[in-house]
């Protein structure tokens, strides 16, 4: 019995590890090789995810007001037990991007009744990825074109 107390210690914390190696590989869903500019994107995602609550300071990226499950806006009241959210990042110093989405979910604690995350929803991130995508794939089709008659 003492002998095998040593390899079931040796087996659980190898559990515990390959548990952690793979919770740390959350990313969401990446868009690839969008060729639209900067500022493209951002209208796109605002389109597609609504007004943003956060902005980061250069402007890639950005996070939707809470949300249901449904993507409706989401009125915090001290009964709401558990929320989600939007975030979205363009990837890549030049196009190229890539954007990254991810559906967070915030779970409320009911000791200190405040909101933490408590993960991604990848299934809601493959739904907001799709409608991102349709929106820039609109925005590629309404590209600027030069007025030849006109040019400044």
């Amino acid at each position: 019995m003492m002998q095998n107390q040593p390899l079931r210690k040796l087996i659980s914390m190898n559990l515990i590890w390959v548990s952690l190696i793979f919770s740390g590989c959350q990313t969401g869903v990446i868009i690839s090789e969008s060729n639209l500019s900067v500022s493209d994107h951002r209208k796109a995602i605002v389109a597609a995810i609504g007004e943003a609550r956060v902005v980061s300071q250069n402007g890639r990226e950005l996070s939707s007001y809470f949300h249901d499950l449904k993507f409706k806006y989401l009125e915090v009241t001290p009964t709401t037990k558990r929320r989600y959210y939007t975030k979205a990042l363009i990837l890549g110093a030049r196009r190229p991007y890539d954007v990254a989405i991810e559906v967070h979910i915030e779970e409320r604690d009911p000791d200190t009744n405040v909101f933490q995350d408590v993960g991604l929803d990848d299934d809601l991130g493959l739904v907001r990825a799709k409608a991102v995508r349709e929106m820039l794939n609109q925005s590629r089709d309404h590209t600027h074109t030069i007025d030849g008659t006109n040019p400044f």
